[in-house]
Parts: C-alpha cells; sequence; structure tokens
C-alpha cells in the first residue's frame, strides 16, 4: 500500500487567492493552513512576489534549503 503526500497543488493556490482574482504570479498573501500538506513545490515559481505564507496546521515536517533560500527575509 502507498501512502499519498499531498502537496501544494496549482489549483489550491489558485481557490485559496481568492481575493486576487485567482492570479497567482502577482499573489502577496496566501492562507494555506490546515491543507494536510506535507510538502512545499513550485511555490515559489507560481507565487513570484509572496511575502506572507500562512502553513499552521499542516503536516510539514521540513522546510527543504531550496525553498528556505527564497526571500526568506522578506517573509512573515
Amino acid at each position: 500500500m502507498t501512502s499519498t503526500i499531498f502537496s501544494v497543488t496549482e489549483d489550491l493556490v489558485r481557490r485559496r487567492a481568492e481575493h486576487n482574482n485567482c492570479e497567482i504570479f502577482s499573489l502577496e498573501e496566501i492562507s494555506l493552513h490546515q491543507q494536510e500538506i506535507e510538502k512545499l513545490e513550485y511555490l515559489d515559481k507560481w507565487c513570484r512576489d509572496l511575502k506572507i505564507l500562512y502553513l499552521q496546521n499542516n503536516l510539514i515536517p521540513k522546510i527543504g534549503k531550496h525553498f528556505l533560500d527564497i526571500n526568506l527575509q522578506e517573509f512573515k
């Protein structure tokens, strides 16, 4: 039996970007809390202006070095 790892998908980001007319390229803030996310990938490519990211109550065991290299000083 294989387990499913829940990653951030472009569809999820678009749905959570309703206050930005579902446009994700210029998105500066997004709340992805309580989504059972286990892995962060591609978020830096979809949301290049992201400054605030809410991830509380997910299942992320660690945030990899690649993600931490991306404008970490600008994140809240």
